[in-house]
């Protein structure tokens, strides 16, 4: 897969029809880049990247993206199994800022890949 594809970037979130309720609740643009950091972060502090995407304490923006580049081969793996499902459930619940802060969630997603990984 090229490095240099984009695999997500937070503008396509607010500029997407499909995924940005409309007119766009007062917080969405906060949350989103809360759990972007939290994401990253959590991928940052376990291996799966290549690169420092955000520095501590830095804040995401409507560019901050991450490509196929940054991503650790297992890291990329993992992006897929278990970032992706904690999305998923985001979109799904009515409280946000809890899933947004549900690292029990994807530790949980992060146990069970490493377990599928050593099989």
């Amino acid at each position: 897969m090229e490095k240099n594809r984009v695999i997500e970037k937070l503008s396509w979130i607010f500029q997407s029809p499909l995924s940005t309720p409309q007119p766009m609740r007062n917080g969405f643009k906060e949350e989103q880049y809360l759990f972007f950091e939290n994401y990253v972060h959590f991928l940052q502090d376990n291996g799966f990247t290549t690169k420092v995407i955000l520095k501590k304490g830095e804040k995401a923006n409507d560019d901050s993206q991450i490509t196929v580049g940054d991503l650790t081969e297992e890291g990329l793996k993992f992006y897929i199994f278990g970032i992706r499902k904690w999305r998923e459930k985001y979109d799904r619940v009515k409280n946000k800022d809890k899933t947004i802060n549900d690292f029990a969630f994807i530790e949980k997603k992060l146990k069970e890949f490493r377990e599928k990984q050593n099989q």
